[in-house]
């Protein structure tokens, strides 16, 4: 698909240069020579990207980008100066401006943000064209416009109205809960609760009860009758988040559940029709889980009938800096403090910083530096002042060394190993195993419920493997 790019500057060479260069990149260029040209050709046809100079002796760019703004135009408009001041910056973006460019300029920069620019132009309207609800909270939280993400909401468009499991994987902090109350508020049970249930925030021995309620007296504790979640979200949905640390024995009961509609509470043997569509989320590879005998294989193809997988922040850089905008955008509101703007070098320090803790790390990180910085412009020093980056850098340091000395006692172990054993990789993981489980008894003073509770399995494997391996757990 062509995209449509509108140049409106009073300077013709300025028009010529930068029209060239953009056509040369495949878009097609139409050209204004002011203000008043640049409001009748943005209303009569649908561009992808407007580039609209500040300073123009009819309209300029200000009025202009305000005209447009309440115009509903949806077009991104990135403005243009020869006064690459702090204020222009400033003002540009707080009046709804996509970016803005400073002369004398670099063509292959324009290009970029033209090409980020149209992206998000596209984003906008793919979602459009999935028929997302306006009045639900959708997807106002979810920013970005990378293929994986244009991916991910062509999946919501598609899922989001039929009663469908659906399971949504991705590491601690990519964004799991948002995608499901997008599923959810523009689902047919959008008008009924969205209930969620945390199974790693939950003793083991209450999420049973959690789940499926139960009655007064089911067990020592229970004074009343409780309602579990399954019964609040019923008619609407429930969210099973980190459905990976899930006991295999309660696995059972849920696949049950998810086959007969019907739940059970503790205490009774009456059963509870529910109506609910169940949204699990993990930051496990569940197909791992099930090799490894500690998630249901039947329940996993139960859960599995779509999968939303979120991609890891370092996965989808080009995202950084729109994320950016956004938490600068939404903690000036919240918090009501004074707009503020990442300086160049800033967000590229933040776009190359790897993100362990993925979307919310870089939250954090907006959030924090934009309330302890008393400066309008974010600058690289003052993000470096504010935020120990270091500290990563030390732990990934650490974390090389570590790396290397593992891989230093495999090709040890390696250099006496018979290969046609065909058995060298349960040798090495043997060998590391035993000195994992030694380890965290050790630590554990030898109680091998807590020890097993850390490794993420049953009791019943863990003697299991300190049987195999010989291990002496005192």
């Amino acid at each position: 698909m062509q995209h449509n790019i509108l140049i409106v500057d009073d300077e013709e060479s300025i028009r010529w240069v930068l029209g060239t260069s953009l056509e040369k990149s495949g878009y097609k260029v139409d050209y204004g020579e002011n203000g008043a040209q640049a409001l009748d050709k943005a209303s009569s046809k649908d561009y992808s990207l407007i580039l609209l100079d500040i300073n123009m002796p009819d309209l300029d760019g200000f009025e202009v980008l305000t005209q447009l703004k309440n115009s509903d135009i949806e077009s991104p408009i990135v403005l243009i100066t020869a006064q690459n001041t702090v204020s222009n910056a400033i003002e540009s973006i707080q009046m709804g401006a996509y970016d803005y460019i400073a002369k004398p300029f670099d063509l292959e920069a324009v290009g970029r943000v033209a090409k980020k620019a149209i992206e998000s132009y596209k984003s906008a309207k793919k979602i459009k064209e999935n028929k997302f609800s306006d009045e639900s909270i959708s997807l106002s939280e979810i920013v970005g416009s990378s293929g994986e993400m244009l991916d991910i909401y062509k999946t919501i468009g598609r899922v989001a109205d039929k009663d469908i499991t659906v399971l949504i994987t991705g590491e601690s902090g990519t964004g799991k809960e948002l995608i499901t109350k997008a599923i959810h508020y523009n689902s047919l049970r959008k008008n009924n609760k969205i209930v969620s249930v945390n199974i790693s925030a939950i003793p083991k021995e209450l999420i049973e009860s959690e789940l499926f309620g139960h009655e007064k007296g089911a067990f020592t504790g229970a004074v009343s009758f409780k309602k579990g979640r399954f019964e609040e979200a019923n008619g609407g949905t429930l969210n099973i988040d980190e459905i990976g640390e899930m006991s295999v024995d309660l696995q059972s009961k849920l696949l049950r559940v998810l086959e007969e509609k019907k739940i059970y509470r503790l205490g009774s043997e009456n059963p509870v029709e529910v109506d609910v569509r169940i949204i699990a989320s993990t930051n496990r590879k569940l197909e791992e889980e099930v090799e490894k005998k500690n998630f249901r294989e039947d329940l996993f193809y139960r859960l599995n009938a779509i999968t939303v997988n979120l991609p890891p922040l370092r996965e989808r850089k080009d995202d950084i800096t729109k994320l950016i905008d956004h938490f600068t955008n939404k903690y000036s509101d919240e918090l009501n403090l004074e707009k503020k703007i990442f300086s160049d070098e800033a967000k590229q320090m933040l776009v190359d910083h790897n993100w362990p803790g993925n979307v919310r790390e870089l939250e954090n990180v907006v959030k924090k530096v934009m309330v302890l910085s008393p400066d309008r412009i974010i600058s690289k020093k003052i993000l470096t002042e504010e935020i120990n980056f270091n500290q990563n850098k030390n732990e990934a340091r650490e974390l090389s060394e570590i790396d290397k000395i593992i891989s230093d006692q495999i090709e040890k172990l390696l250099e006496d190993a018979d290969y046609d054993s065909k058995d060298i990789y349960n040798m090495v993981i043997n060998r590391f195993e035993r000195h994992l489980i030694e380890i965290l008894l050790k630590k554990t003073n030898g109680n091998k419920k807590k020890t097993a509770e850390i490794l993420g399995i049953n009791r019943n494997t863990l003697s299991k493997k300190i049987k195999e391996l010989e291990i002496k757990s005192g």
